[in-house]
């Protein structure tokens, strides 16, 4: 994070003119640091041994993680000197060699066998020695990541392999020779294992090397002693560099909190270059607005926070621990934002193709954006797994093991899922229909990937699992374009003369005929048959197969008729259907169309009948009917 904060002030320091090739005046030998993760190995080694101090094993496995970050950051900066003298390193070997060459004459095994590691010793800082000079002079502002690992894994596996030879030490020496001998030898290994970690952390993270080549190695002392020199100057009793450094992180948050909207526009700017959908749709702007600009100020909140304690802890690195943890916040960030950007540009993507003729339908969209939001967060999540250390490949494998565990353990969530997978495609039912599926009866809500919601009519909200739907008949009252079925019985007296019930019926069919609100398939209006029309010709494959008519649900039939003798009265059929399908408009319709037929009925001198029984006596008993009634 280092790398950014001197990109940053390098385009300040380039506006003010203030940039200069100051020596850092606190550069330390590479070397330094080599001994000092060295000789933290050393004291882990030794804890490690130790049950009483194993505890602080973390604690000094922290600061070596630090001092080889802080290793790999130091690398290429001319400031530093690798401090391997290499002349005199040359020199000893060639003096060591000598020597080897004496005592193999002379059968002096314990010199010989301590010329040996010294050789070794100086042989593996001869090897970093020509890595690191070998790194400095290879490297230029066009390096890649794979230049770094390149020219590291030559020289690892030299050391892997001198790491992988065994030393026997004699046995027939004294106890002070042997113990200085095996001294000499831990002491080569500790070099090796050092110099391992080292070269495996740059293989690990060679942006970390080729960061303060690419950002021209920005003098960052220089800044913050000129800063602490203007404030001497205003106030001398301020505390130096400490306080050039608070004030500079200070500025820089201040900075970069005030350019938050103005990030948030320049971003917006920038997606409107590649979703030329949005740009003349200032309401789809300000929604993709409101979205996005809460992560992203979050995330320059975090950024600036980062960039300050940055600042803070110069020239040593921020703890690695506390980068894991920021990179956990960032990619939790990058993923809220995603959804954001899908959830405002797919919904309005999908939402405009779903309004065009054959496009999507909305239940699709609803259910594409529910499979994106899951991939979303399960990538974040795997994400966050790896930057906290975890194996991915483990994890996915593991799954892939227990995934007949745990298909029969959400064996009904699959058959949900697929049974909504069925639903969209036979295309049943749509958010806004009303439908009757056995017990449940309303208005469909959502169609999700697991249940169905429901309204029922008395304002119950029903979730039906969606394999429920999909194994049961569904009957689906909005499928209707034209046409809500009106079906009467009119029933007239028996003494209605024949003449009478001819009039009634011709008057009753030319009163529908003539009704503005009755379906008929001669003044449907012009787009209802273009609507049609047009799907004949989409289905054109079909319509010798199947009914558009009824297929569409565009129903005109009109039917008056005498239709039967009932037991007390002479029925007469009316069956037709209104053009509206709105349950509260038929209504209506159906009410005017009731009163126009009693209005007929009247007019025609004709009545109603009603359910009646009459009883007729064919002899009358002659007591009874010889009987006198008595007189008040």
């Amino acid at each position: 994070m280092i790398g950014w904060v001197r990109a940053f002030l390098l385009s300040l320091l380039c506006v003010c003119g203030l940039v200069r090739a100051d020596s850092d005046p606190d550069a330390i030998d590479l070397y330094i640091l080599l001994k000092q993760i060295k000789q933290l190995n050393q004291v882990i080694a030794h804890y490690e041994q130790d049950p009483a101090r194993r505890s602080e094993v973390p604690l000094f496995s922290d600061q070596k993680n630090d001092l080889i970050h802080t290793f790999a950051l130091r690398l290429l900066r001319n400031q530093e000197h690798i401090g391997i003298d290499i002349q005199k390193n040359l020199q000893k070997q060639a003096q060591l060699k000598q020597t080897l060459l004496k005592s193999s004459k002379g059968n002096d095994i314990y010199a010989y066998m301590l010329s040996t590691l010294e050789l070794r010793n100086l042989e593996a800082d001869q090897q970093m020695y020509d890595f690191l000079e070998k790194l400095r002079t290879s490297l230029d502002f066009f390096s890649q990541e794979k230049d770094v690992k390149t020219l590291s894994m030559a020289v690892l596996l030299k050391f892997e392999g001198a790491m992988a030879k065994t030393y026997v030490l004699p046995t027939d020496l004294n106890t002070l020779n042997l113990h200085h001998l095996q001294d000499t030898l831990d002491d080569y290994k500790l070099k090796l294992k050092t110099y391992l970690e080292v070269l495996h952390y740059i293989q690990q993270h060679p942006d970390q090397v080729l960061s303060k080549n690419i950002l021209l190695s920005i003098d960052m002392q220089w800044i913050l002693e000129r800063i602490a020199a203007i404030l001497n100057k205003l106030f001398p009793s301020s505390h130096g560099l400490q306080s050039a450094k608070i004030l500079l992180s200070l500025a820089l948050l201040l900075v970069l909190l005030t350019l938050r909207k103005l990030a948030t526009t320049l971003f917006m700017k920038f997606l409107d270059l590649f979703v030329r959908f949005s740009r003349k749709n200032e309401q789809v702007q300000q929604r993709i607005r409101n979205s996005i600009i809460t992560p992203i100020s979050t995330f320059l909140l975090i950024y600036s926070f980062d960039i300050s304690i940055d600042i803070l802890h110069y020239p040593h690195p921020t703890p690695i621990k506390f980068n894991m943890y920021l990179g956990v916040i960032y990619i939790s960030l990058l993923g809220w934002l995603g959804i954001a950007l899908f959830k405002a540009y797919g919904a309005a993507l999908l939402a405009t193709l779903a309004s065009k003729r054959n496009g999507f339908r909305r239940e699709v969209v609803n259910l594409i954006l529910k499979v994106a939001y899951f991939f979303i967060v399960t990538i974040t999540i795997l994400a966050v797994l790896k930057q906290l250390g975890f194996n991915i490949s483990a994890i996915i494998a593991s799954l892939g093991i227990g995934g007949l565990a745990v298909a029969l353990a959400v064996k009904d969530l699959l058959a949900n899922f697929f049974a909504s997978v069925i639903l969209l495609l036979d295309n049943s039912f749509g958010q806004g229909d009303w439908i009757v599926c056995g017990d449940v009866e309303g208005t469909v809500v959502e169609m999700g990937l697991r249940r169905t919601t429901v309204r029922g009519f008395d304002n119950a909200l029903l979730f039906v699992p969606n394999s429920e739907l999909a194994g049961k008949s569904i009957r689906n009252w909005n499928r209707r374009k034209v046409g809500r079925r009106i079906r009467m019985s009119i029933g007239l007296t028996y003494g209605s003369p024949r003449d009478k019930l001819v009039q009634c019926v011709h008057a009753i069919r030319t009163m529908l005929e003539q009704h503005p609100k009755i379906a008929k398939f001669s003044d449907l209006d012009a787009s209802t048959k273009q609507e049609l029309n047009a799907q004949q010709d989409y289905m054109m494959d079909r319509e010798h197969i199947v009914s558009m008519d009824d297929l569409m649900g565009y129903k005109s039939n009109l039917f008056v008729f005498v239709d039967n003798f009932g037991d007390s009265s002479i029925n007469i059929l009316v069956y037709c259907f209104s053009r509206t399908v709105i349950w509260g408009e038929w209504l209506a319709v159906k009410e005017d169309v009731m009163l126009k037929i009693m209005q007929i009925v009247e007019e025609l001198g004709l009545s109603f009948a009603f359910p009646s029984q009459s009883v007729y006596l064919e002899s009358v008993p002659k007591s009874l009917g010889a009987r006198e009634v008595p007189k008040c």
